[in-house]
């Protein structure tokens, strides 16, 4: 009997502490989120030659993704020079191509009111302002649609 009410109590603890740990530590993620959210992180992917090949581009989002996602695709919908290749909303993928050019979106929710939002394009020239790439553009005009303040963030 006495065994059943230590091993209860010792339950009790460990949950409590589990819970309380859990907490803690979803209370850390949003706060890194909340500090990092609207920073741009871009990277280029060279070829084998190394010239540019791929660039990729990331943002956190104070928005649900699937409004995020419905603004990619307003976006790109309002673009004539741009064809929407292919849409997934319920995986939230978008895949665009401008003339030789592509490009795909992919948003990530990490809560209810905030989510990720990765793209990936053919590289710009070599040489070219890391800051006025597809990648980058695109993010920028996804967030002025959406009233969302985003910029270019140190790599």
């Amino acid at each position: 009997m006495k065994y059943k009410k230590l091993l209860a109590s010792a339950m009790a603890a460990i949950l409590a502490t589990a819970l309380f740990l859990s907490e803690t530590a979803h209370a850390q993620l949003i706060f890194a989120a909340r500090h990092i959210e609207g920073r741009i992180h871009q990277m280029t992917q060279d070829d084998s030659n190394g010239a540019p090949a791929f660039q990729f581009a990331t943002v956190i989002i104070d928005a649900p993704a699937n409004n995020v996602y419905a603004t990619a695709v307003n976006v790109a919908s309002q673009n004539q020079a741009v064809t929407i290749v292919s849409q997934d909303s319920q995986n939230l993928k978008l895949k665009l191509s401008e003339g030789s050019k592509s490009a795909s979106i992919k948003v990530v929710p990490l809560s209810d009111n905030s989510s990720e939002m990765m793209i990936s394009t053919t590289a710009a020239p070599q040489g070219q302002d890391p800051s006025t790439s597809v990648a980058i553009n695109s993010i920028m005009r996804i967030c002025n649609q959406l009233n969302k303040v985003c910029k270019l963030g140190s790599n």
